[in-house]
């Protein structure tokens, strides 16, 4: 759920600049095409440009302005922001929130889908008459004339061979070609899933505004610019309108008048065009653009007291762990060679690592916790590979996943705050896709995690029977990435969770909120 407000929070304040920009620079000036395109564009580009990201990678000592301000728009990623939910059958808040958002979305689809069946009833209704492959109809319709994709809605009342008729002829003929009804198709569509911003339905109108302007300047073409304002001037309102299609009488009246009589400021026009190219490429800076901190080797990210983590091998000596297709490499190899590298490469001196085994030796699971506790552990870390028994190779598994303590456990919670961490160094980091980006549970539970009295996971980091998984996991490569993301994830985690203030809140629907 957070995910997603976010990005919705994003796309708001991304359509408010731009259309702000619009507002106060392009409305109301003569350059239609423009600032349809601009509109339609202003669209995609608030939709996008949350999604990307492109990673800038600085120093962790760097204190340069503009990067302290894209980390605060750009960076959620932090331990101390995550919200761990726990496995229950009630329904939390944020699951209500949701269901009432897709509800309304939902209402908004059933009133979309309405108002083209109307306008399908209307087209089995009346006649067709092919007028320069636009179909016109002839109804006797509250609304009429109006146009909806490459047919014209034509009311009998009006005289088409007048010369009104013929002027509010040639401004339907002009949304038809100029493709208007697509315009509104894709704007209300929009708003079905994203109604929640107010600026697309500013837009929307703002839209329907330009394809009048648009048709009024063709319908007055060779023809008496004056005649035409007195017409609308002189039209009734109709009592109904379908909002997907484009109506003739259309309000409201002072702007289409406005825009018959505008002149053209040539030098206004382009200055507030190019404008907005300062405008995109910040709006582009700012959503886009993530900081990432480049580890700095000599200057670790944990300075407080020194805490002991217990790192775990899998497996070991007669348990060979799981086997990779053609059995030559073992689970429990891997494992030791990883933990071994974790211990090597750990230049931090307030983190102690230690391993529960340095050889091919093997332990019972009691073994291992009663190891953990002997050592004073904060901190438990128990390395395996994931396998499975499949009848072809390309129906196999691949992916690194993070398992805790089941929920009745006391070190359940503070092991779900070490596991996001690590699920999340992974994610930037890692060539093996991370399954599931939250912590996992066995419904059996896991032995060795639940014995310990702190904070435990367990970390699969692949599949030892994907052919692909294997091959990287015996690379150096893999074993370094493993090393630094779970050291930074520890050293993370600690600096977040080993200051006596800092305080932990369950509530009551076993929704973890860390403050």
């Amino acid at each position: 759920m957070l995910p997603l407000v976010y990005y919705l929070l994003k796309v708001i304040i991304c359509s408010g600049i731009l259309f702000g920009y619009y507002w106060f620079l392009l409305r109301n000036k003569i350059f239609h095409k423009y600032n349809r395109f601009y509109l339609l564009s202003l669209v995609c580009i608030s939709l996008i440009t949350p999604l990307v990201h492109i990673n800038i990678s600085h120093n962790a000592t760097t204190s340069d302005q503009t990067i302290k301000i894209l980390q605060v728009i750009n960076n959620h990623d932090y331990v101390a922001e995550k919200i761990v939910i726990s496995k229950n059958n009630m329904l939390t808040t944020d699951q209500i929130i949701l269901a009432l958002y897709c509800f309304t979305s939902f209402v908004f689809l059933i009133f979309f889908v309405s108002v083209l069946l109307k306008i399908r009833r209307l087209l089995k209704k009346y006649d067709q008459n092919f007028v320069d492959q636009i179909c016109v109809l002839n109804t006797s319709e509250k609304g009429t004339p109006f146009s909806f994709l490459k047919y014209i809605f034509w009311n009998n009342e009006i005289d088409i061979s007048t010369t009104t008729g013929s002027q509010i002829f040639k401004h339907e003929m002009a949304h038809v070609q100029q493709k208007h009804s697509y315009d509104k198709l894709f704007i209300n569509v929009v708003l079905i899933f994203f109604w929640c911003n107010p600026f697309f339905w500013m837009l929307r109108k703002e839209l329907n505004m330009i394809h009048e302007f648009m048709a009024d300047k063709i319908a007055v073409e060779d023809c008496n610019t004056t005649d035409f304002a007195a017409m609308i001037l002189q039209a009734t309102y109709p009592g109904y309108q379908f909002p997907l299609t484009n109506p003739f009488f259309y309000s409201p009246i002072k702007r289409r008048l406005m825009m018959l009589t505008k002149n053209k400021n040539l030098k206004a026009s382009y200055l507030a065009r190019v404008l907005v190219l300062p405008v995109a490429a910040l709006l582009f800076a700012a959503f886009t653009l993530k900081t990432k901190q480049t580890k700095n080797e000599q200057s670790p990210v944990y300075h407080g007291k020194k805490i002991t983590v217990v790192i775990d091998a899998g497996h070991g000596g007669k348990d060979f762990g799981g086997k990779s297709i053609d059995g030559t490499t073992l689970e429990k190899d891997i494992a030791l060679s990883i933990v071994k590298k974790i211990k090597a490469i750990n230049n931090n001196e307030n983190i102690d690592i230690i391993l529960t085994r340095n050889d091919d030796s093997y332990q019972t699971p009691a073994e291992k916790a009663e190891f953990s506790k002997t050592h004073h552990a904060d901190l438990f870390i128990t390395f395996h590979v994931d396998a499975e028994t499949l009848k072809t190779e390309e129906k196999m598994h691949s992916g690194m996943s993070v398992w805790v303590p089941k929920d009745n456990f006391k070190n359940s919670v503070t092991s779900k705050i070490l596991a996001s961490a690590i699920i999340q160094e992974f994610k930037q980091n890692y060539k093996i896709p991370v399954l599931v980006e939250v912590p996992q549970q066995r419904q059996s539970g896991i032995w060795v995690l639940q014995e310990s009295d702190c904070p435990s996971v367990l970390i699969e980091t692949g599949f030892i029977t994907n052919k692909t998984d294997v091959a990287y996991l015996q690379t150096e490569e893999a074993k370094e990435t493993i090393a630094k993301n779970v050291l930074t994830a520890i050293e993370k985690y600690a600096s977040q969770h080993t200051d006596e203030n800092d305080k932990i809140k369950i509530k009551n629907d076993n929704q973890l909120l860390i403050r």
